[in-house]
């Protein structure tokens, strides 16, 4: 019997989720990330119990985790994690260590470029040896600086208009990345608007510090400045490149280039240069000079010209839907609608037909009849009105498609014209478009992850280059998690080498870590251990091919 005046003692016992937040730690404290941030930033004197390296892990597992947090900043994400993160770093985690002084320290960190080249070199080091990572194809993406901005409620946004604003200091980047395994080697930021030819050199040079010494193909939208082909060529490496503002209308070709430097037409099959179903296409080769450092270079850049069928399918249902509804508008000109006013002359017919040619870019597809009926009508005399003849004109508008300009038009699509150092023996034409096809990702898969930064925190030039800095060490984070589960595959023989496409849809870091969900940890008591949720049959294939111990959610580090 319980006396009047006990109580009974009760214990709280609060769960949190831990999800795939070990996981990731786990996969950067296997990169080295916090020691060798660790070692080329120096840490604050007044710092508390973390270093910037592992100040920085843990703002990257909240921008990287695909748990359910994406409205909350790190700080709440800290005050709802501390038993996780005290069983991942082996420290105690508070709010006050990843406060907004604390992360600006980071991104200053990250700015200084002598830390940043030294951190960058130290990381691709680590990773060409520890993972073996091919080496041969290098992707050079440019991102303008207006292409990005942070939104109010500290999410990064990325390829989505935003107007300008005073005091917005969005610099431009330039991202190489090591293909196939899509891991930034480089990150190159510059705030004028353009690069100069030394800074292609410089970036040349970085990247061939970072890559064993071979020769290098390189290839990206970076390529369309001539004087970065320039240096590549300068330096005997090679480069492919989707060329813009190019004539992709194979007839022009035909007569520009043909006649005058005498190349041979390809093809993958018996049929015409025109021929819509198959990989067609035509080269030539075009002198080009650029001067570099007070060098002139001189080569013959190889142009070639490519048609695309799965590009020329695509527009090709493109043109028909926007043949369809020009069409459609064209004869709503003419119909009677109650509240319509009609148009009774052919001129203003005319042009409004000519605008609905214009907005939807058919023009010369459609074949537009006018009709004019004139009906004089007598009109009998009324009060103060005299006798007279009223003129009615009724216009009228039929349309119909030209199969023969359609047809053409048709052959005209998917045309894309690339230039390239690399002798035909080395690339056939008809195989630059799987080259230059391939899908490369960037910063673009970082769209909507939590900065856990407001606009006006980042108002210096070296917070924004630190911003940039930090996104690239979570590009490289996701890219050798997902390099890592691939290779595992390959050397299981459930994945081939060449089945690169595929692959890398199905094996991507984003949904390696969503296999990871509604993990519970309950802090232990007693000096008992601390438990996890146990962890599914697809969570523990997960952790065997990224080569993760499930010790990361079952023991204490």
């Amino acid at each position: 019997m319980l006396s009047a005046h006990e109580r009974l003692e009760t214990l709280n016992v609060a769960a949190e989720r831990s999800d795939d937040i070990p996981v990731l730690i786990a996969h950067m404290r296997r990169m080295d990330l916090p020691q060798i941030l660790d070692r080329h930033i120096p840490t604050r004197a007044y710092w508390g119990n973390l270093s910037v390296g592992w100040t920085a892990v843990v703002w990257l597992a909240h921008l990287l985790s695909c748990s359910n947090h994406r409205s909350s900043t790190v700080q709440q994400w800290v005050s709802t994690h501390p038993e996780t993160l005290r069983w991942c770093t082996g420290n105690d985690v508070t709010p006050v260590d990843v406060s907004i002084d604390r992360l600006h320290d980071v991104l200053i960190g990250l700015s200084c470029d002598t830390h940043w080249q030294a951190i960058e070199s130290d990381l691709n080091r680590h990773a060409l040896r520890t993972w073996a990572l091919a080496a041969e194809q290098v992707h050079l993406r440019l991102y303008e600086g207006r292409s990005w901005h942070i939104s109010p409620n500290g999410s990064f946004q990325i390829n989505k208009a935003h107007p300008w604003r005073a005091r917005t200091l969005r610099p431009s980047v330039l991202l190489a990345t090591l293909s196939p395994s899509n891991m930034p080697l480089v990150t190159w930021s510059f705030s004028d608007g353009h690069l100069s030819p030394v800074s292609f050199t410089s970036i040349l040079e970085e990247i061939s510090r970072a890559l064993p010494q071979q020769r290098r193909r390189f290839v990206g939208d970076a390529l369309t400045a001539i004087d970065l082909r320039g240096a590549i060529h300068m330096r005997n490496d090679e480069y492919l490149v989707l060329l813009p503002d190019t004539s992709t209308d194979p007839e022009h070709l035909l007569t520009d280039h043909v006649s005058a430097d005498a190349s041979a037409l390809f093809s993958t099959s018996q049929s015409s240069l025109c021929a819509p179903s198959t990989e067609d296409g035509m080269e030539w080769y075009t002198p080009v000079s650029v001067e570099i450092n007070g060098t002139t270079i001189i080569w013959n850049e190889r142009r070639i010209a490519a048609r695309s069928s799965v590009q020329a399918h695509l527009l090709e249902e493109s043109l028909r839907t926007r043949l369809e509804r020009a069409k459609e508008a064209l004869l709503a000109l003419s119909q009677r609608k109650r509240g319509k006013r009609r148009l009774r002359s052919l001129e203003v017919l005319r042009e409004a037909a000519q605008a609905i040619l214009d907005s939807y870019q058919v023009y010369g597809l459609l074949r537009l009849d006018f009709t004019e009926q004139v009906e004089e009508r007598l009109v009998r005399r009324y009060r103060g009105r005299p006798t007279g003849v009223r003129v009615e004109r009724d216009v009228q508008l039929a349309v119909s498609i030209d199969d023969n300009a359609l047809s053409q038009a048709i052959r005209r699509l998917g045309w894309q014209t690339f230039g390239s150092n690399i002798p035909p023996n080395a690339l056939p034409a008809n195989g630059v478009l799987s080259i230059a096809a391939s899908p490369v990702p960037g910063f673009e898969r970082l769209h909507g992850r939590p900065l856990s930064l407001a606009p006006h925190d980042v108002h210096t030039l070296e917070l924004e280059i630190g911003t940039v800095r930090l996104l690239a060490l979570g590009l490289r984070t996701l890219a050798l998690l997902e390099t890592i589960a691939r290779l595992q595959l390959i050397r299981e023989g459930l994945l081939s080498a060449l089945d690169d496409e595929r692959g890398a849809s199905r094996t991507t870091g984003e949904r390696l870590l969503d296999a990871f969900c509604d993990i519970m940890i309950v802090p232990g008591l007693h000096r008992l251990p601390r438990t996890a949720s146990p962890l599914s049959p697809l969570q523990q294939r997960v952790l065997h091919l990224l080569g993760l111990s499930p010790e990361i959610y079952q023991e204490a580090r």
